[in-house]
C-alpha cells in the first residue's frame, strides 16, 4: 500500500508557510481532499552553521541550569560557545531540586530561559509535555482534563481550545515546542502508559479531535509534537520500563494508526516522536537478534515514516534514559548516536559527550555530513514556519483576561461534557441533602493520600452534605467496625489510579488493594463508584455497585463536573470513547 505521496502523478508546491489541498483518490470519490505540508526552509542561513552548531540543532538537552552554568565558569555563553545546543527540556523537578519553591520557581526558570537565549546565536526552542496543560507541573496555571476527556466530550471546538489554551499559558512561561498531543490509541484495556492519555481506542473518533488539538497549538505559534510513532496503546508493555511492541497486523495497522498518523501528516505535523515501540510486520532487519524499537529503526523512521508517508517534517525520539531503547547498544551515549545514524532528527535528553561524540565521527567519517544536513534542514523549515530564526526580544507573552477566562471556560466546559454516566441502576440521579444527607468519601488513592478529593469534599458540603473522608480503608487495621459504614446514606469510591504505576494501572498496590476490598463488601446500594483516572476500573471492580461514573481526570474541573451531574445541576453528555467490556479484563 502506498501513503499519499507515493501516488502516481501526485504533485506537491507548497511553501513552509502554506497549507494547500493536492488532487488525491478522495477527490474522485467526492470526499474532501486530504491537505498537506512540505517543508522546505527558504533561509539557508543553516549551511554556514559549524558542525558543533549544526549537531547542536539535533539535541534537545534536558536543561540542568545550573551544571551548564558551571561548565561555562559561572557564564552561559561560554558553555554556549562549547555547546551550541539548539533546544532544552525544562522541567520543574529540576529546579524544585536546586532552591526553586512553588513562589519562585517561575522566576528561576524565565532567567534560565533568557539566559539560553542570549547565549546563543538562534533562538532556543524551550519545551515540556503538559500534555494536561501547565497546572500538571506548575500551580500558577491550569491543570486540564486528560486527553480521553477530549473523546468523550466528543466536541472538535472544545479539541481546539484544549490546545489554544495550554499553548497560551506555555507561551506566558517561555515554552514553545511542546510533546504533545499524544496519538496514542488505548486498544489494550491492561495497557498501563497510555491509558487516559489517549483520546479513544478509535482512529475515526480521535483523528478529527487531535487535529484541531494541533491546530489550536499551532494558531498560536506553538510547536506540536505528534506521538508515539508507530502507536502505543497494544501491549500490556510500559516504554519506561521495556521494549514494546505495536503486534497489529498490517491490515490492521494501516486501518488504525497508520490512518491516524497520515492524517495528522497531511493536516500539518510540526514534528513527531518516534517511541521505544517495535511493529513487527514491518520489520525484517535486527540488532543483536532482536527487532530494534522505533527510536533505533531505519525501517521505520527513513522507510516508512519519511517514505512511504511522506514527513517533511522532524522526527524526534522519546526520552534516551527509558528501559525501552536501553540494551541494544553497550551505552547511553551509543544508543543515542545510532538513534541519529537510524534517521532521527532531534534526540531527546542526550549526554553532551553526544555532540563530540557526533562530531569526531563525522570527521572520521563514520557518520556521512549528508545525515547530519537532512536533519538540519528539517529543524531549519520547522524553525522558520514557527519565526525561529531571528532572535527577539519576546519571550514571555503575557495573557490577557480574555485569554484566562478562555482557558476557565475550555477546561470547565471539556469536563462537564466530557463526564460519563455508566450506570445509575436505583434511579439516584439528582442526589439530594434532603434524601441522602451523609457520605462518605472513600479515594482508592495511593500518591497522595486522598488529598486530591478535599475539593470534593468542599463542593459536596457547599450543597449541604455531611461529608467524611476514608482513604483506602484496610477493614482489619483502621480502628472502625466495618458496620460503621452503614450509617452513611451513599459511600463515594473515588479511584485516583494514576497512569503511571511500574506494575499497570489497572492494578492495585498496599492499601489501594485493601480500599477496594473493603469498598466491595458494603451494600452496593449505597456505593457510587467514579472513576477519575483509568476507564476501565469502575467496571471492573466495581460491577455490581449501583451507580457508576467515568471523569477521566483528577483535576478540578473534573471533579465539580461530576459533583453537578450527580446532583442533577447539569445533564450527563459524555459517551464512553473506549470499549468499556469486563470480560476483557477477567
Amino acid at each position: 500500500m502506498k501513503i499519499v505521496n507515493k501516488l502516481v502523478g501526485l504533485t506537491l508546491v507548497c511553501s513552509v508557510l502554506t497549507m494547500t489541498q493536492c488532487s488525491n483518490p478522495s477527490e474522485q470519490n467526492g470526499q474532501k481532499p486530504a491537505e498537506k505540508f512540505v517543508f522546505e526552509a527558504k533561509d539557508t542561513s543553516w549551511k554556514s552553521l559549524s558542525v558543533r552548531e549544526k549537531i547542536g540543532q539535533t539535541m534537545m538537552v534536558n536543561a540542568t541550569y545550573f551544571n551548564h552554568l558551571k561548565m561555562g565558569d559561572g557564564d552561559m555563553k561560554k558553555f554556549m560557545e562549547k555547546y551550541p545546543i539548539g533546544s532544552v527540556f525544562i522541567p520543574n523537578w529540576y529546579y524544585n531540586e536546586n532552591g526553586g519553591k512553588d513562589g519562585d520557581i517561575y522566576a528561576l526558570i524565565a532567567k534560565a530561559i533568557k539566559d539560553y537565549n542570549d547565549a546563543a546565536k538562534y533562538p532556543v526552542l524551550v519545551s515540556e509535555d503538559f500534555e494536561r496543560g501547565m497546572g500538571e507541573t506548575y500551580s500558577k496555571y491550569t491543570h486540564m482534563p486528560a486527553g480521553m476527556s477530549l473523546g468523550a466530550a466528543n466536541d472538535e471546538e472544545l479539541a481546539y481550545n484544549f490546545g489554544k489554551s495550554i499553548a497560551m499559558e506555555s507561551k506566558e512561561m517561555g515554552y514553545n515546542w511542546l510533546l504533545h498531543p499524544v496519538c496514542d490509541l488505548n486498544m489494550n484495556p491492561l495497557q498501563e502508559l497510555v491509558i487516559e492519555r489517549s483520546v479513544s481506542d478509535s482512529a475515526e473518533l480521535a483523528i478529527p479531535l487531535l487535529k484541531k488539538q494541533m491546530k489550536g497549538l499551532h494558531d498560536q505559534n506553538v510547536i506540536s509534537t505528534v506521538k508515539h510513532f508507530p502507536g502505543d496503546g497494544v501491549t500490556m508493555r510500559n516504554q519506561h520500563l521495556v521494549t514494546t511492541a505495536n503486534s497489529l497486523s498490517e491490515k490492521e495497522w494501516r486501518a488504525t494508526f497508520g490512518k491516524l498518523f497520515q492524517s495528522m501528516i497531511d493536516a500539518g505535523a510540526a514534528s513527531i516522536m518516534v517511541g521505544h515501540i517495535q511493529l513487527p510486520f514491518y520489520q525484517k532487519e535486527k540488532i543483536n537478534g532482536l527487532l530494534p524499537p522505533a527510536t533505533l529503526s531505519k525501517e521505520l523512521m527513513v522507510d516508512l515514516l519519511k517514505g512511504e508517508m511522506g514527513f517533511e517534517g522532524v522526527v524526534i525520539t522519546d526520552a534516551l534514559n527509558m528501559g525501552g531503547c536501553a540494551g541494544y547498544y553497550p551505552t547511553e551515549l551509543e544508543v543515542s548516536v545510532q538513534c541519529f545514524i537510524a534517521g532521527a532528527d532531534v534526540v531527546l535528553w542526550p549526554d553532551l559527550t553526544y555532540m563530540d561524540t557526533v562530531e569526531a565521527r563525522i570527521n572520521r567519517g563514520e557518520i556521512p555530513m549528508s545525515r547530519l544536513d537532512d536533519a538540519v534542514k528539517r529543524v531549519w523549515a520547522m524553525r522558520e514556519r514557527f519565526n525561529f530564526i531571528q532572535k527577539s526580544d519576546t519571550l514571555f507573552t503575557e495573557m490577557t483576561q480574555a485569554d484566562k477566562d478562555l482557558v476557565f471556560e475550555t477546561g470547565s466546559k471539556l469536563a462537564e461534557k466530557a463526564v460519563t454516566l455508566l450506570e445509575d441502576r436505583n434511579n439516584d440521579i439528582p442526589l439530594t441533602a434532603e434524601k441522602c444527607k451523609k457520605i462518605l468519601l472513600m479515594p482508592i488513592s495511593y500518591e497522595d493520600k486522598g488529598k486530591t478529593f478535599e475539593f470534593t469534599k468542599k463542593e459536596l458540603e457547599k450543597r449541604g452534605f455531611e461529608v467524611d473522608m476514608l482513604v483506602s480503608p484496610h477493614f482489619y487495621q483502621w480502628g472502625w467496625r466495618i458496620d460503621s459504614l452503614y450509617t452513611y446514606d451513599k459511600v463515594f469510591i473515588c479511584f485516583e489510579n494514576r497512569y503511571f504505576h511500574p506494575i499497570g494501572t489497572p492494578f492495585f498496590k498496599d492499601h489501594e488493594a485493601f480500599g477496594v476490598w473493603t469498598a466491595n463488601m458494603l451494600d452496593p446500594n449505597k456505593r457510587i463508584a467514579v472513576s477519575y483516572s483509568n476507564p476501565y476500573l469502575v467496571n471492573f471492580y466495581e460491577e455490581i455497585a449501583s451507580m457508576k461514573v467515568n471523569a477521566y481526570s483528577c483535576d478540578s474541573f473534573s471533579q465539580r463536573a461530576v459533583v453537578k451531574a450527580l446532583c442533577g445541576e447539569i445533564p450527563f453528555t459524555g459517551k464512553s470513547p473506549v470499549k468499556l467490556n469486563p470480560e476483557e479484563l477477567k
